[in-house]
Parts: C-alpha cells; sequence; structure tokens
C-alpha cells in the first residue's frame, strides 16, 4: 500500500504516459508530459482519475503494509512493550529521516525530544553516537539494547515494508521454544467477563493443568483480597489432587503468575495502585505556531443546537458533531455527525475522514473541492476518556506516523481554534435551523425545538458538508486577519505552495485502510457463526473457522454498518467478510448501531403493548395459586387416596368373580334348555309315528 506526497518535480503515469509535477497552484498543478507540453489540473481530478499511477520518485513513496495482522493478534502487554521500545529508538530513526533532509521528521524531533539538545544545537550536525549517549543518560539504558532495537526495527522496515519496523520489536520471551508440540496457550481472561482477554502466556503443560491453572489465576489470584502466591499454589495443587492431575511445582507456579500482564494484575488486585499508575496523565503538547498546513490539527465534539429526526426510527434527538480543524489555516480538516456520544470508535470516524480525499462534489453536490486532506504531523485533543485509548494512540502513532498530543489539564485557551469553530457553526448556521434549541432555554424562549423538527440526520450532514466546503473556508477569519490571506482557504494554498501537498492515502488501498481503522475485539466462531450483541454472521467458507468457544479470532466492526464484520483469518493472515444471517443481511445495509439498538426499544415497547391484550401476571398468578392448593390437598389426603386404592383394587376382584359366576351359570342354563327342548322334539315326532301306522 502507498502514502503519497506531491511536490514540485515529482513525477507519475497519466493515461499511460510519464509526467512530471513543475509548479503547485492550489487547488491546481500544473504538470509536463514527456513530449514538453504543460497542463493544468485540478488536484483532487489528478489523483481520482482512474488512469494515474503514482511514479517512484513521487516524495520517496512509502510502500506500507497497513493490515498489520501481527500487532492486532498480540496481547495488550506484548504491544506495550513494542510501544516501550518503538519511543526508545524514535530519536534515532527521525534523526535519520532528518540526515536525508525530511523536515517533517525535524518538527517531530523538536516537539518530542527537545530535551536531547542543546541551546542553539543544529540537529543535522548532531551525529547518532552523541544522541545515543544522551538517550542512554535519559532512559536508563544501554548502547547494545539501543542499537539491537534500532537493528530488529530497520530489518522489519527493509524486509516487510515501510510502517512494519514494530513488528521487529516483538519480543519472543514468554513463547516457550516454537518448534515444540506441546507448547500449549493459557488464555487469562476477566474474571467477570469471560470474552475479555488480559493475556496470552505459553506453556508446557497438560490441557487438565492449564484450565486449573486458568481457574485459580482468574478466580483466586486476580481478586482485591491479594491471594499469596504459596495460597495460590496450595489451592492448585489441591485441585490437581481432586482431579487426579500431577501436582504442579511453586517454582513453576510462581514463574507463571510472574508473566501475567503487569496492568492486569494491579487493576484486579489493587485498582487503586493502579490507576496511579497506568491512568495517563495528560503529558506533551504543542506549545508551538503550526509551520504549515495539516502541521497541527485540533479535534473536539459537542453537540449541535438543534433537534434532529433519526430516518429510520422517528427518534428527535440534538446530535453530536467531531470536528478536526487546521490550526496553521484555519480549514476543516475532518466531520463527523451521529446520534452517538463520544468514543474512540467516533474519533477513528473523524480522523478517516480527515486522511481520505473527500469527494464532496459527488456526494454532497459542492461547488468546490474539500480542500484539506491527508495525514497531519501532530492531532491535537483534549484528556477526554475517548482520546486516550491505546488503540486510537496506537492507530495515530504508529499506523498513520503522527503523533498524537493532549491539552494541558484546567487550560482551556489551549484548545480554543476548534471552540471557536463550534461557536461559529451554531451562532451563524444552526441557531438559523428549524428545531434549534438555541444556546441556553433564556436564547430559546418560547421555540418548542422537538415539535419544530424538520430536518433528518443525512440533511443535516449534507448541510455541515455544504458549508464546511463552500462558505466557511472562504469567509474572512478574525484569527487570520494578521496574515496577508485572510481567509481560511487562502492561507492554506499560499502553505500548499511553500510546502507542498501532506501525504495521502492512495485511493486503491482506502477499503483496506477502513478496516484498520475499525473497532477490534475477539470472537469464538462456533456452528452457529459470530455472536456480536444478539446478531449473528457467517461466511460461506467457513468449515475451516468453526472451533471451540475458547478459541477465539480477530474480529473488527463498524458502527456505521453493522451489516457485516471483518474476521482476521489464522490461515491465509487477511481480513474475511461475514455477514449478518440474523437478522438478514439486506435488513441491516447501512444501518448504524445507535438506529438498530432504538428500533430493538421500540420493538420491545411494542411487545409490552401487545402482552398487555392478554391475560397478565395476575391471572398466571392465580393459576398458579390453585394448582398449588392442589397439590397441598393431594398431600393432606394422602393416605386415604391409598386406602381407596386398595378398596377399589378388592372390589375390582369380587366383580370380576361375580361376572365369572354370573357366566357360567348362564352357560349351564342353555344347556338344560336345549336338552328340554330336544326331548320335547323327540316326544312329538314319535306321536307323529303312531298315528301314521295306524
Amino acid at each position: 500500500m502507498t502514502i503519497s506526497n506531491l511536490k514540485v518535480y515529482s513525477e507519475f503515469s497519466l493515461y499511460g504516459r510519464s509526467h512530471k509535477v513543475v509548479a503547485i497552484d492550489p487547488p491546481h498543478v500544473w504538470i509536463r508530459r514527456s513530449d514538453g507540453e504543460d497542463q493544468k489540473i485540478n488536484l483532487i481530478a489528478l489523483i481520482n482519475h482512474p488512469t494515474y499511477v503514482p511514479g517512484e520518485s513521487l516524495s520517496k513513496q512509502k510502500m506500507i503494509r497497513l493490515q498489520d495482522n501481527t500487532s492486532v493478534t498480540l496481547s495488550e502487554k506484548k504491544q506495550k512493550e513494542v510501544t516501550i521500545r518503538f519511543e526508545l529508538i524514535l530519536p534515532l530513526v527521525l534523526l535519520d529521516q532528518i540526515k536525508e533532509g525530511n523536515i517533517r521528521a525535524e518538527n517531530q524531533f523538536h516537539d518530542k525530544f527537545d530535551y536531547l539538545l542543546y541551546s542553539g544545537e543544529v540537529l543535522r550536525h548532531m551525529t547518532q553516537e552523541a544522541l545515543v549517549e544522551r538517550i542512554i543518560l535519559k532512559q536508563k539504558t544501554t548502547r547494545s539494547t539501543l542499537m539491537r532495537y534500532k537493528r530488529a526495527y530497520l530489518n522489519a522496515e527493509n524486509n516487510i515494508g515501510y510502517g512494519c519496523g514494530q513488528e521487529g520489536l516483538v519480543s519472543q520471551k514468554g513463547k516457550g521454544y516454537t518448534g515444540r508440540k506441546d507448547n500449549m496457550e493459557l488464555i487469562i481472561c476477566d474474571p467477570k467477563h469471560p470474552e475479555t482477554i488480559l493475556d496470552v502466556l505459553y506453556v508446557r503443560k497438560t490441557e487438565e493443568q492449564i484450565q486449573i491453572l486458568k481457574e485459580v489465576i482468574e478466580n483466586h489470584y486476580l481478586t482485591k483480597y491479594r491471594i499469596s502466591i504459596s495460597n495460590i499454589e496450595e489451592i492448585i495443587n489441591r485441585k490437581c489432587l481432586q482431579n487426579g492431575v500431577e501436582r504442579i511445582s511453586y517454582t513453576t507456579i510462581r514463574n507463571i503468575i510472574s508473566r501475567v500482564d503487569d496492568k492486569a494484575k494491579a487493576t484486579y488486585r489493587s485498582l487503586r495502585d493502579a490507576k496511579k499508575i497506568y491512568d495517563e496523565v495528560a503529558r506533551g503538547y504543542a506549545n508551538r505556531d503550526a509551520l504549515g498546513p495539516l502541521d497541527i490539527i485540533q479535534i473536539d465534539h459537542t453537540r449541535l443546537d438543534i433537534m434532529v429526526i433519526d430516518e429510520l426510527t422517528g427518534v428527535v434527538e440534538r446530535p453530536w458533531i467531531t470536528l478536526g480543524i487546521d490550526v496553521f489555516s484555519r480549514m476543516p480538516w475532518c466531520l463527523y455527525i451521529s446520534f452517538e456520544p463520544p468514543s474512540m470508535d467516533i474519533v477513528r470516524k473523524a480522523i478517516q475522514h480527515g486522511v481520505f480525499v473527500k469527494n464532496n462534489k459527488d456526494t454532497y453536490d459542492t461547488e468546490n473541492d474539500w480542500e484539506a486532506f491527508g495525514i497531519p504531523n501532530i492531532i491535537y485533543v483534549d484528556n477526554g476518556l475517548d482520546f486516550k485509548g491505546t488503540d486510537i494512540k496506537r492507530l495515530v502513532n504508529e499506523t498513520l506516523h503522527s503523533e498524537i498530543m493532549h491539552r494541558p489539564v484546567k487550560v482551556p485557551h489551549y484548545g480554543a481554534v476548534i471552540e471557536r469553530l463550534f461557536q461559529t457553526i451554531n451562532s451563524k448556521l444552526i441557531h438559523q435551523l428549524l428545531g434549534t434549541t438555541k444556546s441556553n432555554p433564556v436564547m430559546r424562549g418560547e421555540i418548542d425545538s422537538e415539535d419544530e423538527a424538520c430536518l433528518t440526520l443525512n440533511q443535516i450532514r449534507k448541510i455541515m458538508n455544504l458549508y464546511l466546503t463552500d462558505i466557511y473556508p472562504y469567509e474572512e477569519h478574525k484569527g487570520l486577519s494578521h496574515t496577508e490571506t485572510p481567509a481560511p482557504v487562502l492561507r492554506y494554498r499560499a502553505g500548499i505552495q511553500e510546502d507542498g501537498y501532506p501525504d495521502w492515502i492512495d485511493q486503491q488501498y482506502e477499503e483496506k485502510y477502513k478496516i484498520e481503522f475499525m473497532l477490534t475485539s475477539k470472537k469464538p466462531y462456533t456452528r452457529d457463526g459470530v455472536r456480536w450483541e444478539n446478531k449473528i454472521y457467517k461466511c460461506k467458507e467457513d468449515k475451516d473457522l468453526i472451533a471451540k468457544r475458547t478459541v477465539k479470532y480477530v474480529v473488527k466492526y463498524d458502527l456505521d454498518d453493522i451489516s457485516k464484520i471483518y474476521l482476521l483469518h489464522p490461515k491465509k493472515n487477511e481480513f474475511v467478510e461475514l455477514r449478518s444471517v440474523t437478522p438478514p443481511y439486506e435488513e441491516l445495509i447501512n444501518v448504524n448501531q445507535f438506529s438498530y439498538k432504538k428500533m430493538m426499544e421500540k420493538h420491545r415497547e411494542l411487545q409490552k403493548e401487545n402482552m398487555k391484550t392478554i391475560p397478565g401476571p395476575k391471572q398466571v398468578h392465580v393459576a398458579f395459586q390453585k394448582i398449588k392448593e392442589e397439590l397441598e390437598s393431594g398431600q393432606k389426603h394422602k393416605r386415604t387416596l391409598k386406602t381407596l386404592r386398595k378398596m377399589n383394587g378388592a372390589l375390582s376382584i369380587s366383580i370380576s368373580n361375580q361376572y365369572a359366576d354370573q357366566q357360567k351359570k348362564q352357560q349351564i342354563e342353555q344347556i338344560s334348555r336345549r336338552a328340554e327342548l330336544l326331548q320335547a322334539a323327540m316326544a312329538a315326532e314319535e306321536k307323529r309315528k303312531g298315528k301314521r301306522d295306524e
């Protein structure tokens, strides 16, 4: 995959012919064909052209493998270890890039590692050895460790691809001998939420022993009672004895527990201490002016002062808006609007919108292109939990090779640029629309915002895109009044002319980047498929995926389209698409999680109303009470019923005997009657014979 950059003398192919950039005139570029003819063309039209192919000299085109599947399968402990090692060698990596003339790397070094420089020292003149000595002094490490990490990082960069250096920093400790067949996984999960994996250890024990270790560590060791390892050893071996399993030595148990993730142990055994150690304190903020376009981006959230209708559910609510702005030019960089409150997923969506090329003319019928797009140097945020997740830090720092920084606590003026944009949007646009709530109840007066609401969420999205593309960038901005370019678009174009266009993601790789930007979880794939919040997902060719519930796969999902999820195939090492089967895929296409939950809430309310039309709990209770009374009555008359059953048995025998005697008597009477009739007939016959003889 490629990340491209466009500057003067960059080369590319168009219509199958070689071209070169000879001048930049934002939003256009002047290009020269191989036959010497010059042509002026819009940048977005150029890079979206189906025949456009970046050349190798296009600003040191960087080959990046975005699907860092090794990273997503690492445990939290391993990922943290990689991050620490990367931060340790990053000054050395940046110094190499600075020696090659990379201005962005120089700015990044000053932002993060200025403490490694002496006053007035020129970075380009610093030697690697001098920098190594200063890192050793500050970080309390050794030269051999630094050089070993750097060598492993560069080997991964060269052998796998640009952006994959972190894979070379993955420690093999705890995996055992990978060639051994008896190397087994010990998966430690959250005691209360078994679907959450805390750590994965590799041990050479039997399945029965591993199950006992897992149960005891989760339910006895990772608790607030802080049971000692010696007591844990007693519990484990007691269970081994009960199950007829070979006992495990104290030393082995101690070594296994020592390898469990430190953060997990601290969190579950002493939450107060864990907060002191692991809760991130906002450190590092951009205490300098922005040096050029997309050097510093400020991102924040707020609720719009308007009631909006959800098309799918009819719910009327105030939507949340997430915006990013380029501090240098005041150009809007990213936008995301939804009913969902701020979260890490919302932040990912906003960053994705800012990084990608925005085709607003086709999507929202704007008059102009949204010119600000690409990968920034610094993403500047507040100290909310939605910005402090490790996934967001890795996405920005390791995938985009940018830097995420936090504002100082309780110093609001450090976020003044984005806050001013929110005020402008509400005062100049939102407060003029039907359904507005204004800024406060006094300003709202007698307006019934919910009753007057008439705009849908998609309409608000279109209105905001039109405003931020065709209106706001072209108006005079007070924050730029001291410059020769008072409008954001003029300031942005002036910076582009001087520095060139920022890095952007090639359109052909956007789909794979979108998967990278999605949230990650781990789920089992059973014969029913993957279950996620009462929805079931399957893929057609899933025979090699079906496994026990203890086997969990890496899954990525998008809250804006819950009709499908993506599962990392363990053999193919690539993400495969799983579509919803319950509910059907066709019913969930482009349905987001918020709307789906609201629809389910309405469905449950309808069920409750329908349940009112039939006899309710009171009648059910009465019926159960009657059944209970019958049972109690049966218990009271148990002896009577027993006697009655005996009497019924004797009576049936007597009746049967009487019936048999009666049948026998009837047979005797029938025989006697026949004999009498026979004798009478014989006498009559003899009498007739006598008369004939006479």
